[in-house]
């Protein structure tokens, strides 16, 4: 998620909008813009600089936090949040019984796929070691050891919403 902010703050161009954001400025200055997407399968996303709320319609909502990736969830559809902080968004909570399971994970294997899909347009249309120079950037990168190189983040971020499917069908 950290990538995203330097995606928008791009010298050459911001590139949510390029991939069909709908940017939703803050009446605050303070705060930063939403960024608005509609996927394939009908969800909507909603990103943040602290986090990304996916909601359906027959689902709920789905706040993946960006601070150790902590998931939120509630049954209520909020497709265009007016939130400026996390603490604005409609009250969240933890996953109630298997229905909300079933459309948690649902939820979050399309906020994956999202993340896959934005992650190869990305590769496939700026400067191909543009991420890689990005993540250079990355402040909590020397914590963590490994790492994948930027050509392959498309492709884990598919295998992970994969793997969340089949644990969800177990």
């Amino acid at each position: 998620m950290w990538c995203w902010g330097c995606d928008v703050r791009r010298a050459a161009g911001n590139l949510l909008l390029a991939y069909g954001a709908e940017k939703r400025p803050s009446s605050n200055p303070r705060y930063h813009s939403a960024y608005t997407f509609r996927t394939v399968t009908n969800e909507v996303i909603n990103l943040w600089g602290w986090g990304l709320w996916i909601a359906c319609a027959d689902k709920g909502s789905l706040l993946i936090s960006r601070s150790h990736f902590r998931l939120r969830y509630t049954q209520d559809a909020v497709l265009k949040p007016d939130a400026w902080q996390q603490r604005d968004l409609p009250h969240t909570g933890s996953i109630q019984n298997e229905h909300d399971a079933a459309a948690a994970h649902s939820l979050l294997s399309a906020a994956l796929i999202w993340i896959g899909d934005y992650e190869s347009w990305v590769y496939q249309h700026v400067e191909t070691d543009y991420r890689e120079r990005v993540l250079k950037k990355w402040p909590q990168r020397r914590q963590h050891r490994g790492g994948i190189p930027a050509s392959e983040m498309a492709a884990h971020w598919f295998d992970l919403s994969t793997h969340i499917l089949e644990q969800q069908l177990t």
